[in-house]
């Protein structure tokens, strides 16, 4: 068995979680935050046999859009005064997977 511990964009977790459980693959969300831009993020924890490990990854690869954002460094921090009128493209989403093995599972 193997759990997979996978950091989504709040906007990308509802229809993750929902294409995972059409496919009866169970699913537990953790709200967190990530540290970059401090967006809101979900940690899924997903729990499927090794055999179920090649079709879950697929599904969060393909629910887990990368996009582009352009933002503006924020006023009242101090910046370089280059910095201050650039605008930077930041892309966002996308998912990060990490992959545990499970020695032990029980359901009470």
């Amino acid at each position: 068995m193997k759990l997979l511990f996978a950091i989504v964009q709040n906007d990308d977790q509802r229809a993750l979680t929902n294409a995972l459980i059409e496919r009866s693959i169970s699913v537990t969300r953790i709200a967190s935050t990530g540290g970059f831009l401090r967006g809101g993020n979900s940690t899924l924890m997903i729990g499927v046999d090794a055999d179920k490990l090649d079709e879950t990854l697929e599904i969060i690869k393909k629910q887990s859009s990368r996009r582009h954002i352009v933002t503006v460094p924020a006023t009242g921090i101090p910046h370089n005064i280059d910095s201050v009128a650039m605008p930077m493209t930041v892309t966002v989403g996308g998912a990060t997977v990490f992959v545990l093995e499970v020695e032990n599972s029980f359901k009470f």
